[in-house]
């Protein structure tokens, strides 16, 4: 991470620059929507306060000391991905998700998120966990198929990076543990 491509990669390929999360205070999570908030309700036939979980879009997680992530997920490799937001300049570089002028800012707080986000800010990481799920087809095999990430807190806290584990998709969100579908997923612990 942190090369001159910026490139974008699944968990299992970032794992030394994951590991260096451990005992990170998360400052602020930022999802960035197709639509407004204020449309996400209606494009994607949820309740307001969902639409930070489950928006169509990228999520941007600051850290302390100006660590800033990215998150996403690509059906082609069906596995969530990560990158260095941090190193595309946050919002000073065009190629950054605050830059993107095609995507809208959802806050971790407000109307259009439950209290759960808001209450992550100031929690620090205390590991994280690839998933990927313990059946797969011959084709989910053939791809790195890390379909989660879940973040651990202090806390008792935890929330989840999504490709498609709410409801079997192939759509990105971001999950409280209760979003969680009911599939039986394999855990690798990271850090």
């Amino acid at each position: 991470m942190g090369d001159k491509n910026m490139t974008s990669m699944v968990p299992s390929v970032a794992i030394e620059f994951l590991r260096r999360l451990t005992g990170k205070q998360v400052a602020k999570l930022v999802r960035y929507s197709w639509w407004p908030a204020s449309e996400v309700s209606a494009q994607c036939g949820i309740e307001d306060e969902l639409a930070f979980s489950l928006t169509a879009g990228p999520l941007a997680v600051y850290f302390e000391g100006g660590i800033i992530l990215g998150f996403s997920s690509d059906p082609s490799l069906n596995s969530v991905i990560v990158w260095d937001e941090a190193a595309r300049g946050a919002n000073q570089n065009p190629s950054s998700l605050g830059s993107d002028e095609e995507l809208f800012a959802i806050s971790e707080y407000g109307r259009f998120s439950t209290v759960f986000w808001k209450q992550l800010v100031g929690c620090c990481v205390i590991g994280v966990t690839i998933l990927k799920h313990r059946q797969m087809s011959a084709k989910e095999l053939q791809c790195p198929s890390e379909v989660g990430l879940r973040f651990s807190l202090s806390g008792g806290k935890s929330f989840i990076i999504s490709h498609g584990l709410h409801d079997n998709s192939d759509d990105f969100s971001v999950l409280e543990e209760y979003q969680l579908n009911a599939v039986e997923l394999e855990e690798i612990p990271i850090s």
